[in-house]
């Protein structure tokens, strides 16, 4: 018995050892990777350099297959020691950008002080949710359906997705590759962390959303950003993306018509960028959120599906329905089994009564219908607004429910122009550095009246003559 005691004991001291020789040789690498900043301060020599992290990863992914560790844990270890190389090579700290959420919070604050503002920042169209939709939120309120609900969702919720998909895509779905979440953002955040760990990296086409590249963060994982231009009509060439992919690439954000611009990739490079994924083994989000408000031939993953895929889509912009958070997940069994051990520990369900109200929603094809054509018209007089503003330029939306102009102007500051546009002519828009690095553009919603898009976007030139 002792002697099995003692070799725990030197076990545990073997242990300890190992433990300060690898601090000791973290802090071996911090001091080397110190000495490599400040030869790249002397030479001007960027900071980062994706090539030589490239490299890391794949010596220490061949490493861990040498010694027989699991990648993932290489993967996490290399992470950490990356981004305290960083740390002490003196990287400075990353500019607050400013995000849609954040102007929509401050315009809210200027609001409340009773100063009327004209909102062309916010992506909530203020259309109304249909009756049906409103009357059986309420029913099932005066039912007192409002208990915990299945996780997945409940059953009939869910077998009118299923039968929504089948009507709109053709694509048959089974109950266990669907789940009810609470809003599209809760939906992508648990599409990225189901297909994405820690250290891995996924693909984000730009200009786009914010959201994707903080969960991303959150999780410890990397985007890897495909950078877009207006003169290429906001849409990536299926070589950009291949060109884009890492060793440690798990993952591709697809999400079409986009926000901010509005673009619409083309079903055969859609077809191609899904395609370039299959041979990478990589999975495809396609967060479709927008499908309703396309004006041009828009693909879904559904008609054009990859061996892996998590389509995210929600009830708030097509159904005006954004308050009750309320959307669907569609993937495979396996990934759908993750999302739910997500959302049962951080969120039970949603709410039965709110599940009620998006059954109706469902089948409220002539509102869908309405919304749609409403939205068409605003981007039409946006567009013609914008086209007498001789400083700026952009691609006319095919979709979705923004503008995203870009000034003539190389030096032009986006968040600088959207903080004097606040305070002298009380209109607000999100700068273009919120969605990528586009410092000379800015995102304008249509979510508001035509008399609000029409009067924000002259202020705007006002103050651009």
């Amino acid at each position: 018995m002792m002697s099995s005691e003692n070799e725990l004991e030197g076990l545990r001291e073997q242990i300890a050892d190992t433990t300060r020789e690898i601090i000791d040789l973290v802090a071996a690498r911090n001091a080397l990777a110190k000495k490599v900043g400040e030869l790249k301060m002397k030479g001007s020599i960027p900071l980062e350099d994706a090539k030589v992290e490239d490299s890391l990863v794949r010596l220490v992914l061949g490493e861990c297959e040498t010694k027989g560790l699991d990648g993932q844990t290489g993967l996490k270890i290399l992470s950490t020691l990356l981004a305290e190389g960083k740390r002490v090579q003196g990287f400075p700290a990353k500019q607050q950008l400013i995000t849609p959420m954040m102007m929509s919070a401050k315009a809210q604050q200027i609001e409340a002080t009773g100063k009327k503002l004209l909102r062309l920042d916010v992506g909530e169209p203020d259309f109304h949710p249909p009756k049906a939709v409103l009357d059986a939120t309420s029913e099932a309120l005066y039912a007192y359906r409002t208990r915990y609900a299945p996780t997945r969702g409940i059953p009939e919720l869910v077998t009118a997705v299923r039968q929504y998909i089948d009507r709109r895509h053709h694509f048959p779905v089974k109950d266990s590759e669907v789940i009810v979440n609470p809003g599209g953002r809760f939906g992508v955040y648990m599409a990225l962390m189901s297909s994405v760990r820690e250290g891995e990296s996924a693909i984000v086409i730009e200009p786009n959303w914010p959201a994707y590249k903080e969960g991303l963060q959150y999780i410890g994982a990397r985007a890897i950003s495909v950078h877009t231009t207006l003169e290429e009509g906001w849409l990536p060439s299926v070589d950009a993306v291949q060109d884009a992919i890492r060793p440690n690439t798990r993952a591709i954000v697809l999400s079409y018509p986009a926000n901010p611009t509005g673009a619409i990739l083309a079903p055969e490079k859609f077809r191609g960028i899904v395609e370039v994924a299959d041979e990478h083994g990589l999975t495809v989000i396609s967060d479709e959120i927008y499908t309703d408000y396309s004006y041009a031939p828009t693909p879904s993953i559904l008609e054009t599906p990859a061996k892996k895929f998590i389509l995210t889509a929600s009830f708030s912009k097509t159904w005006a329905m954004t308050g009750f958070r309320v959307g669907y997940t569609v993937s495979s069994e396996e990934n759908i089994s993750k999302m739910m051990k997500i959302q049962s520990l951080i969120v039970t369900c949603v709410p039965e009564f709110i599940q009620r109200g998006a059954i109706k929603a469902l089948g409220s094809d002539p509102e869908v219908a309405s919304n749609a054509a409403a939205m068409r018209e605003r981007i039409d007089l946006a567009s013609r607004e914008l086209d007498a503003i001789p400083a700026l330029q952009y691609a006319k939306p095919d979709g979705a429910m923004y503008i995203f102009p870009q000034a003539r102007n190389a030096d032009f500051d986006s968040v600088a122009f959207t903080m004097k546009l606040l305070e002298e002519k009380g209109v607000t828009i999100s700068p273009g550095t919120g969605f990528g690095d586009y410092p000379r553009a800015f995102r304008v919603s249509l979510g508001g009246s035509k008399e609000t898009i029409v009067e924000g976007i002259r202020k705007i030139g006002e103050l651009l003559a």
